[in-house]
């Protein structure tokens, strides 16, 4: 859950810096790029939350066994 809520504050800080960056186009790259960076970090937590589960699944199917 810590990924997620990483991801959500870089999203937001980084809209926030691009909305304030009143027009400069350095402040806007940055801005967008912290977001993009927030949005990569979710995604990858996303993908590392189901593959640990499957992980666990896959262990309990075999201590099953």
């Amino acid at each position: 859950m810590r990924g997620f809520a990483v991801a959500l504050v870089l999203v937001v800080v980084g809209v926030a810096v691009a909305a304030a960056s009143g027009g400069r186009v350095a402040l806007q790259a940055a801005g967008l790029l912290v977001a993009g960076v927030g949005g990569v970090v979710g995604v990858s937590s996303a993908f590392y939350v189901i593959g640990r589960s499957e992980d666990r699944e896959r262990e309990r199917r075999e201590r099953e066994r």
